[in-house]
């Protein structure tokens, strides 16, 4: 018997016992989730009428995660799974059941957790939206389960926790996901994103993409106005949802619009598909309305759910309160999203901006589809309190910005640069949000730097780009509102410091590339220096 289906099967039974001697909360609706939530001692109410959860961990915990097509399973994963079964065979249930999406053969999602986890259930419901009832082969299963050890966790940094989690894909793109001693609701989201991941891939259809996603219909520099649709790849924390959340329409008969904030599939045919039908998932440090209006107001209705975000004995909130961590996060439902379009999906993709951050990297360059296929590979980004809090801050490299993913990653790479090949008429970017230069000489690079980029290429007013030799790539002549030293960070440094500093930089990424046995030769070589 295949490695999925005994998992499976065992599941399938779990929940069927669960049914038999009457433990399951099967579906339940918000306000009965709600009241459940807070009888848990790590959930409170706010004095918005919002409820707010302390989870453990207070992040994702990727460095205790693994799946079966990267990884050797054995007799560990079969324990794992006898250990979920006894923990969770003596307790009471909740599932809950969401439809990710509907094109010819639907896709479900189903959660299974003790009562004492109830938060999961009620933040992801409002996340992915509609439940479904009548499931009876769900398309992706996560369990969560906790035993003596979830609650000594609490003391202990991320990497000295007691944690296992364990993704099992079968070959037909189905998926199982078991989470041992965390009730971060990250963990749901990301098992229904690796899901999506794998399945998007064994289709050969569509790559799936850690990107956000808007539309737009705004008034050109030349006149007349256009509707583009623009992706926004990049790791968690480093941007990508406020620039997809942003509202750039200003003039009569302009539109913005959010499509999806976290993720969904490119296909061959340029069209995009999210897998998000209820909510956003956003960090709220921070927060303010401001440079994040739409976030923060919606963080504020009272059908929010938020997770470790400071709230003082008047319930109130403090987004700049870091004590519990800087990786407080709010789902905020599409309903109290202003501009959040009725559909997570676009028929056509214009715009693809990788975003990344290092102090020699011009604030915006454009790509060739062979160069962002080469940076999609490089990966490099900064480290945020969502994935490892004890590094965060620190420059590194994921492989598509995609903690999640699994598989042959050229072959993974091949298909993003043939999506791209097959629709020339979407242009990529690569977008420097954190800053350029170093110590006294630092120029960071704000959130109004990138939105004035942003706005220019979108308002078609960036046409008159150069190679900047130093970098080996093509940087806009001049940004409206932008200093033009932020397209130079080779002026930054000392004479010949800044030779030195790009040398070993295109000796690291050229490392990397070629690590990557087999990636096409033209994708390697076109990342000059």
């Amino acid at each position: 018997m295949a490695f999925f289906d005994e998992f499976d099967i065992a599941i399938k039974q779990l929940y069927a016992n669960a049914v038999d001697e009457e433990r399951l909360i099967q579906n339940p609706g918000p306000e009965r989730l709600r009241r459940i939530c807070l009888e848990e001692p790590e959930v409170r109410e706010t004095s918005y009428g919002s409820i707010v959860a302390n989870t453990e961990p207070m992040s994702r915990a990727k460095p205790f995660t693994k799946n079966n097509i990267d990884a050797t399973y054995g007799q560990a994963e079969f324990a794992l799974l006898a250990q979920a079964k006894q923990a969770l065979n003596k307790q009471q249930l909740i599932c809950m059941d969401v439809l990710v999406r509907d094109e010819g053969q639907p896709v479900t999602a189903r959660l299974l957790v003790p009562r004492r986890f109830a938060h999961i259930a009620y933040g992801g419901h409002k996340l992915f939206g509609p439940r479904v009832n009548n499931v009876t082969d769900p398309t992706y299963q996560v369990i969560f389960f906790y035993d003596d050890a979830w609650e000594q966790n609490g003391s202990k940094p991320l990497p000295e926790k007691d944690i296992t989690i364990r993704l099992v894909h079968s070959q037909d793109g189905r998926m199982i996901k078991l989470v041992r001693n965390s009730s971060y609701l990250g963990e749901w989201k990301k098992g229904v994103f690796a899901g999506e991941d794998w399945r998007a891939k064994l289709e050969r259809q569509g790559i799936f993409l850690h990107a956000g996603c808007r539309r737009d219909c705004l008034e050109m520099a030349h006149g007349g106005m256009q509707t583009q649709t623009s992706l926004f790849v990049a790791l968690s924390a480093n941007g990508k949802t406020s620039l997809t959340c942003r509202v750039m329409a200003r003039k009569n008969g302009e539109e913005s619009w959010l499509i999806q904030d976290d993720g969904g599939i490119l296909k061959r045919d340029g069209s995009f598909h999210g897998f998000e039908q209820g909510g956003i998932y956003a960090k709220t440090d921070g927060l303010t309305p401001s440079e994040q209006i739409e976030t923060y107001y919606g963080a504020l209705k009272p059908d929010a759910y938020l997770e470790n975000v400071h709230v003082d004995q008047n319930g109130d909130m403090d987004f700049f309160n870091i004590e519990l961590t800087s990786n407080g996060r709010v789902v905020v439902e599409r309903r109290d999203f202003m501009h959040a379009h009725r559909h997570i999906t676009a028929s056509d993709v214009n715009n693809l901006f990788i975003i990344t951050r290092g102090p020699t990297v011009p604030a915006v360059s454009k790509l060739t589809p062979e160069q962002a296929s080469a940076f999609m590979v490089l990966g490099q980004s900064m480290e945020s309190s969502a994935g490892d809090p004890t590094q965060a801050g620190k420059i590194k490299n994921v492989f598509f910005y995609d903690p999640f993913l699994a598989g042959d990653r050229v072959d993974h790479a091949h298909l993003f640069h043939e999506i791209l090949a097959a629709n020339p008429h979407i242009n990529c970017y690569l977008l420097n949000t954190g800053g350029v230069g170093e110590g006294e000489h630092f120029r960071k690079i704000t959130l109004g730097d990138t939105v004035n980029i942003l706005e220019s290429i979108l308002r078609g007013d960036l046409e008159d780009w150069e190679v900047n030799e130093a970098v080996g790539l093509a940087v806009p002549k001049a940004v409206s509102g932008v200093e033009s030293i932020l397209m130079h960070p080779e002026k930054l440094f000392p004479k010949g410091e800044f030779g030195k500093r790009q040398a070993a930089l295109h000796e690291t990424r050229l490392g990397i590339l070629e690590s990557f046995g087999g990636l096409d030769r033209a994708i390697v070589e076109s990342i000059k220096k």
